[in-house]
């Protein structure tokens, strides 16, 4: 079988992490004297890389993030009040294997957006499906599924994200129907997927801001349970 015949068949298998190794290998003398064994692993591992790749791609894509934030990037400077202990720890992920969620509040320009968005691309690159959106288009988009019959195939894509960023959350008034909408988001996926929310008001007004005993009860219990809290402080940094 000649070189050309392997090269169709790795390109019609979409192997062509395999297939640019095996070419790498080819064109480079050295690779001669190594045994098989370490030149076929080294092509398997290229094949591998190419797939992460290629599907990191596709999840931050995906995403949406409002910032591309690199997680190395997050500023620790003694008056935004972050623990970089605890921020670390966070970036490993662990707490969106064990279903939990984070809350986010600050003033405006305090960094509440990029940091999530942090938190979203380290997820990411774990590779956890992530959708960042803020509170508004979500209502908006929970409100035109109803219309149009898909509110559960929506809802449904929504449960399944590993991880759902809602921003500017407590901005602005919102109806009593989209309050209700966004707790069925956060109902669907209170037990098997994590959340984060960002707001400008700490969660203690959000009892206030919900304006309803009951659902902001269901709501609170839901989010802050199993939450992390992390209130930034400190100058604007735009």
């Amino acid at each position: 079988m000649s070189n050309n015949q392997i090269f169709e068949i790795l390109s019609e298998l979409r192997l062509s992490g395999f297939r640019d190794e095996l070419e790498h290998q080819l064109q480079n003398p050295q690779y001669s004297d190594l045994p098989i064994e370490d030149r076929i692993l080294r092509m398997l591992q290229a094949e591998t890389e190419r797939r992460y790749r290629n599907k990191i791609d596709r999840l931050m894509k995906a995403a949406q993030f409002k910032y591309q934030a690199a997680p190395e990037e997050i500023n620790y400077r003694n008056g935004r009040k972050l623990d970089k202990a605890e921020i670390l720890s966070l970036l490993k992920c662990d707490w969106i294997r064990m279903h939990q969620n984070i809350l986010v509040s600050g003033a405006s320009g305090t960094g509440k957006t990029w940091l999530a968005c942090a938190f979203g691309v380290a997820a990411v690159q774990k590779e956890f499906s992530v959708r960042y959106v803020r509170v508004g288009l979500l209502a908006e988009e929970m409100m035109y599924a109803r219309l149009d019959g898909s509110i559960t195939k929506l809802r449904a894509k929504l449960a399944r994200l590993d991880l759902l960023i809602i921003d500017d959350f407590a901005l602005s008034p919102m109806s009593k129907q989209e309050l209700t909408d966004i707790f069925e988001i956060i109902e669907d996926r209170s037990t098997e997927s994590s959340t984060i929310i960002i707001a400008q008001r700490s969660p203690h007004e959000w009892y206030d801001y919900i304006n309803d005993p009951l659902l902001a009860d269901a709501f609170m219990d839901r989010v802050r349970s199993r939450a992390h809290l992390l209130p930034l402080e400190g100058k604007s940094l735009r």
